[in-house]
Order: structure tokens, then sequence, then C-alpha cells
């Protein structure tokens, strides 16, 4: 894809994060394998990378103000350790159709708890009484806690005094729950391992409702949390994951510097509409993910060579190293790039034919070619080309290579003019 259209979507997604804070990077990971065409397993590398970078600028925007609970964070951080490993372990041992369908439920949960947040407030500003006489300012009650002033009346000192009692009977009752916080930890960890999100629209209602941090002290811990938890996913990922850098890097940093101008921009509108809007789009794209999931689970069982003894060997799609490429193409396989016309224009190995698999066409012109020889398929990072193959197996090709991304092949086979 090309580098001005990553940008966008890095503009978008961190605009959407500015905008809404949790919950806004869970749309990364569907934006990285449907526009830009990554694996399900690369997008959440990707994701992880961008997120936990995103997440540690986010911590220092609140560390002049002291609203990060660096204790409290590690300590979280730490407990779900083992949960971030286990999820980055499953990660790669899944068919990616069934991470994208879990991802699609899990985008369903966020818009679910964005809603229920939204209405819970709503619910607060009715049945809290209005004030009539003007609200004390900052200066106002710093002057009366230092004796100044005295009080505005009995009655308010009676509620202060009331109020002050209640928080005190509440810490001592509603202590958090060591298993509570455990669980917690590990649920969070998981989900950054094994789906490369953040987890935020999770973890902040924990630190708040589980942990009793205040709000503001909340945010800026849960950043931190999020750039613990993908640093230890990556971390775990370094010797079996794809890093493709050309969509990483243009990605992150359009992504943070909207999430400032997202945030200037969303103060300026309505908060309830903004966060009803994105859950029902997080719920469209979450419907689009099931159903793409769906029919690549449906096309993979009936194409299984399980379902009938005499089909050939199942066809391997995983993505062979560059020399191995090099050294099909040597022994005379052909080359097929799927990109679009446009990105194969604008960059493509020597000697490769694009077939588009987007094109409606794809499979007639594949059908041109002879399903005896060699072919070594390949995209922009692997994703596109992996599809091809499973269309090009159910035409009768047998000799397939998944030579993955064009960057990367570029190391071991001369461009093409």
């Amino acid at each position: 894809m090309d580098v001005v259209w990553i940008l966008l979507l890095g503009l978008l997604i961190g605009a959407v994060l500015g905008g809404l804070g949790g919950g806004g990077a869970i749309l990364t990971v569907p934006a990285l394998v449907y526009v830009v065409g990554q694996r399900a397993q690369d997008a959440t590398t990707s994701s992880l990378v961008i997120v936990g970078l995103t997440a540690a600028v986010g911590v220092l925007s609140y560390l002049s103000a002291h609203r990060v609970k660096w204790g409290m964070g590690l300590t979280f951080g730490a407990v779900g350790l083992p949960a971030t490993w286990l999820g980055s372990f499953l990660n790669h041992r899944v068919d990616e159709n069934v991470l994208l369908l879990g991802f699609s439920v899990l985008m369903v949960i966020a818009a679910v708890a964005m809603v229920a947040d939204q209405s819970k407030t709503r619910h607060s500003e009715r049945s809290s009484p209005r004030r009539e006489s003007r609200a004390p300012s900052d200066q106002d009650r710093q002057r009366e806690w230092s004796g100044a002033i005295g009080p505005r009346s009995s009655h308010s000192t009676a509620a202060t005094s009331l109020l002050k009692r209640d928080e005190a009977s509440a810490g001592e009752t509603q202590r958090p729950s060591a298993v509570a916080i455990v669980m917690v930890a590990l649920g969070v960890g998981l989900l950054t391992g094994f789906f490369g999100v953040g987890g935020g629209f999770v973890i902040v209602p924990a630190l708040v409702l589980v942990l009793r941090l205040p709000m503001h002290q909340a945010v800026g811990t849960s950043l931190m949390i999020v750039a613990l938890n993908s640093a230890t996913s990556l971390a775990s990922r370094m010797t079996t994951a794809h890093f493709d850098w050309g969509v990483i890097i243009p990605f992150t940093l359009a992504a943070m510097v909207a999430t400032l101008a997202g945030k200037r921009v969303a103060d300026r509108l309505p908060a309830r509409q903004l966060k009803l809007g994105f859950s029902s789009l997080l719920v469209l794209v979450a419907v689009y993910t099931a159903w793409q999931s769906i029919d690549g689970l449906t096309h993979a069982d009936s194409s299984s060579p399980a379902s009938d003894e005499s089909s050939p060997t199942q066809i391997s799609t995983d993505i062979v190293q560059p020399a191995q490429a090099r050294a099909a193409v040597a022994a005379g396989a052909t080359l097929i790039d799927v990109r679009t016309p446009e990105e194969f224009a604008s960059g493509h190995l020597g000697g490769a034919l694009n077939i588009d698999l987007s094109s409606p066409t794809f499979d007639e012109e594949i059908a041109t070619l002879d399903a005896d020889s060699t072919y070594v398929v390949y995209c922009a990072s692997g994703n596109r080309s992996t599809t091809a193959i499973g269309r090009m197996a159910d035409l009768g090709f047998v000799e397939l290579l998944n030579g993955g991304g064009y960057a990367d092949l570029t190391a071991e086979l001369p461009s093409g003019s």
C-alpha cells in the first residue's frame, strides 16, 4: 500500500484515539488486515508497536501532573506478565480466521462497554441534584480549607463531614480483593498478548472499581500498563514475529500526531454522540470481520484434504524465507504479484506476473496458467498471497510457495523495471 494511504489511516486511528481515549486502538488490527493487507498475526504485532508507543507518549503527558501510580501499575503489569506471554504463544498457533473471529467478539464487547459507560454517566447527571447557588471555585475551596474564610453554612459542614465518614466507611468495607486484582491483571495480559490490543476499555474500569483509583490517576496508570504489556508481548514475539516497518513507522508517527489533534477537536464536540457513533462503527466492523472469518473457515473446511482421501497433499500457506523463494525462482518458478496494478507499478520483482487478487477476473486469469508449474506468490505483507494460494489450490495448482511481502523479497530477488 502507498505510504500516503498508510499515513491517512494512521491519522484516522490517531484521531479516534485522541477523541475517545480507551477503546480507540481496537480498530488498528482490522484496519491493518482489511485495508493494508497484513496477515492477522502480523497485524497484531504491528498493533502492539503502534499502541505501545502511542501509550508511552501518552504517559509523558500525565507525569508532570503526578497522575501515574508507578507502584500499582508495575505490580499490575508484573502479575499479568505470564498471561501476556501465553497470549503471544497462542497468537501464532491459531488459524488467522479464528483469531479474527475472536477479535470481532472483542469489538462488540468494547462497543457495549462504551455504551454502558455513557448510560451510567447520563443517569448520574440526571439523578444528581441541581445546585442553584454558584459552585465554589478552586480558590474558594483552598481558602476555606486553609481557614481564610468560614464555612458556607452549617448544613454544608455537616454534609462534608457525612461524606468523609461515608468515604472512610467505603474504604474500610470495599478494599480491593487480591483475587480480583490477579484475575483482572491476567485477563488484560491475555488480551494484549493474543489480540495485540491495549485493553484500555478494560483496564480503566478495573483500576477504578477494583483498585479504587481516582479516574484522573486511572487513565495515566492505564497508559503505563498498556505500554508495559505491549513491550512484554513484543519481547516474546521477537524471534517469530514479522515486523513490516514500512507500515509500522509511518502509521505510528501519524497516529501520535493525530492523537493530540483529535483530543482538541473532541473537546468541542458532544461526548455522548461521539461515543455512540464510535460504538456503532465498532459493531459494523465486528460484523464485517466475523463474516469474513466465518467465510474463511467455511472455505477452509470445504477444501480440506481430510474430506476426500484421494485429494492431494495439503498445500502449505506459510511464508517461506526469501532465500527459499530465490532458489525456487532459480529452478524455474514463476513469480505472481497479487497486489493492485497501482502497487505493482510502484515497484515489483523482475519477471513477475501481476494478477490482482481483488479483481473479479482473478480466477479466470489464474486458470490460463499451467497448473503443473511452480509459482511463488507474493503481495505487500503475506495476507493476500495466503488467500491467493488458497484459491489457486482450489483451481488445481499444487506447486505453490507463499513469498510473503514484496519488501522482504527484494533482499534476494532483483526488482523489475
